[in-house]
């Protein structure tokens, strides 16, 4: 793997151990930025830790990010992998496994966890972010958005394009600046609530349906069906899509303030 750190000029890294004071926890900050495309692509890839997502007018990925682990040792087995060139910036966590750990203590936040603050131009053409044991947040990302995590939850704000959000054992929160026609929404969470926020302009057919759940709506809809867990019906012309997924939590569909 080509890492942008031999090509990229415009490279910053930075990096500073030391222990919190009050924890037994050892720290270790990462920073680096690189340009990226206006037609760009951003993927996150994480296990245990955070991830935040913000958009900026930039054209330049910012990733802040901070390890952490009991001691030094689990620390030095983190490692951030990030592989950049003009039009794509991928940035993933590995846990390097120990000679003395089990599968279990490797996948539980005991070994270590990655926090990351990331920051991509606002207008880029995809963001996909797949974590494990992590909440996942997304601000001002105007892309087509992939985000799924596994015991976490999902934030998206100011979303405008295609969306595919996908949480087990977590909550999914998501809030549409535009709902359009061709534009395709997808929601899936497996115990967890989900409430979509959309405008009151919305246009897109919706379908909804929660296995142990209620689903509700409180936008005018065309209705084609409606009971306590399922709804189908037409938000404006219907032009776009919005599917909405849950086994065990409600379904809400609100108007955005």
């Amino acid at each position: 793997m080509t890492l942008s750190s031999l090509r990229l000029p415009s490279l910053l890294v930075a990096a500073a151990l030391f222990v919190t004071a009050g924890s037994a926890k050892v720290t270790e900050k990462f920073s680096q930025t690189h340009p990226l495309s206006a037609n760009g692509t951003v993927s996150v890839t994480n296990l245990n830790g955070d991830v935040e997502i913000v958009g900026w007018d930039k054209a330049e990925v910012s990733i802040e990010a901070e390890k952490s682990a009991r001691d030094g040792d689990d620390l030095k087995k983190i490692e951030i992998v990030v592989d950049a060139s003009a039009d794509h910036v991928s940035v993933k966590t590995k846990h390097h496994k120990r000679d003395d750990e089990s599968w279990w203590r490797r996948h539980g936040d005991s070994f270590g966890a990655v926090r990351y603050t990331i920051r991509v131009p606002a207008q880029l053409a995809r963001l996909k972010v797949d974590a494990m044991n992590s909440n996942i947040s997304t601000e001002n990302v105007r892309a087509h958005v992939k985000l799924e995590t596994m015991n976490g939850r999902i934030r998206a704000v100011g979303l405008v394009g295609d969306a595919e959000l996908d949480t087990m054992n977590g909550r999914i929160v998501a809030s549409f600046d535009r709902l359009a026609a061709g534009q395709k929404v997808s929601v899936d969470t497996m115990n967890g609530q989900c409430e979509v926020f959309v405008p009151a302009d919305a246009n897109a057919h919706v379908v909804a349906s929660s296995l142990n759940g209620r689903v509700s709506s409180d936008l005018p809809m065309t209705l084609e069906k409606s009971s306590r867990r399922s709804l189908r019906g037409s938000l404006g012309k219907g032009e776009g899509s919005l599917s909405l997924d849950s086994m065990n939590g409600s379904l809400s569909i609100r108007a955005r303030s």
